[in-house]
């Protein structure tokens, strides 16, 4: 049975993928939200295969938000998966944001530093994927896809 963790477990993406992946009977799936402390991080990873890193902050009224939410986060998740010495794949949502001169810009470009300096310290693959915009099923008008804005309206 394949183990895998996934971050951000009630955001959007997650959502959507663990829909997905629960019709696999070989797929166990591990979840980690905002309900979670960054000391479940150890426990939860301790006998998983794979990581879907999905968790972070998009939007806030507080710009510390974004380094405690994306940075911080991503730093606690590749440090823990890192005491296993053991080559864990990991595919992190990042944002075509991560050129912008903005925190949210910033914190997940930092992100996606610490997740190649985890590949290059365990030889862990890692796929990091800028998307755009997105749209599908529990979409939220006003927050996070201008098509579901568009049909709101």
């Amino acid at each position: 049975m394949l183990r895998v963790l996934i971050t951000g477990s009630k955001g959007f993406i997650a959502r959507n993928l663990i829909s997905h992946l629960s019709e696999s009977k070989d797929i166990q799936i591990i979840s980690f939200s905002r309900e979670n402390t960054i000391e479940d991080l150890s426990e939860l990873i301790s006998n998983i295969d794979f990581v879907f890193h999905l968790a972070g902050v998009n939007r806030t009224n507080r710009k510390k938000d974004f380094k405690e939410g994306n940075h911080d986060l991503t730093e606690s998740l590749c440090n823990a998966l890192a005491l296993y010495k053991r080559k864990i794949p990991l595919i992190f949502a990042s944002s075509t944001l991560v050129n912008q001169n903005n925190d949210y810009g910033k914190s997940k470009l930092s992100a996606e530093k610490i997740i190649n300096n985890y590949a290059e310290n365990t030889g862990s693959d890692v796929f990091i994927y800028r998307f755009p915009n997105l749209f599908g099923k529990w979409s939220k008008p006003n927050y996070n896809s201008v098509v579901a804005t568009f049909c709101n309206n």
